[in-house]
């Protein structure tokens, strides 16, 4: 019977610390925000460096190791960006930040479908694959879905596709 009421004890423990892991997480989330993408600048055929605006409500400092976001025309690959550096920012600050990505080409053609659809408004073939890793204070960060649909990525970030053709 002690032994018993010991795991039940245990295991409740364990239900609430993760719970309150589970919030603090959340609430972290809401505290960081990428405000605006203020500067694309292409370098060459593979590559863009973007300088984002980036609010940073918590009290750790963040960091990006990578992130990876494939773009698929229904079921095939057209393009994939990548992270090549990783980027930080300190804690309790709004900054803009310089970040270099690069851009892969796996079919020229299907990132032309992919343009056309995304001319006529039209994303419904269009979808996202992702991987992100860092790290904020003593917490990793590895957050991955596939193949997520152009409007509910864009969602996620509270972007609308109209915004996405402002900027390119």
């Amino acid at each position: 019977m002690k032994r018993t009421l010991l795991y039940l004890s245990a295991l409740l423990f364990l239900a609430l610390t993760m719970g309150s892991c589970r919030r603090a997480a959340e609430n972290a989330a809401r505290k960081i925000r990428i405000e605006a993408i203020e500067q694309i600048t292409p370098k060459g055929l593979n590559g863009a460096d973007v300088i984002l605006r980036v609010a940073n409500g918590t009290r750790h400092k963040l960091v990006l190791t990578k992130a990876v976001f494939e773009f698929y025309y229904r079921q095939d690959k057209a393009m994939s960006i990548r992270l090549h550096e990783s980027v930080e920012i300190g804690k309790r600050t709004t900054e803009s930040i310089m970040t270099r990505w690069k851009i892969r080409i796996d079919d020229p053609l299907i990132v032309l479908l992919l343009g056309r659809d995304l001319e006529t408004d039209e994303p419904s073939q269009i979808f996202v694959s992702y991987s992100v890793e860092g790290r904020g204070g003593p917490a990793s960060v590895n957050i991955a879905r596939e193949k997520v649909p152009l409007s509910d990525f864009l969602n996620t970030f509270g972007v609308t596709l109209q915004d996405v053709k402002n900027h390119f």
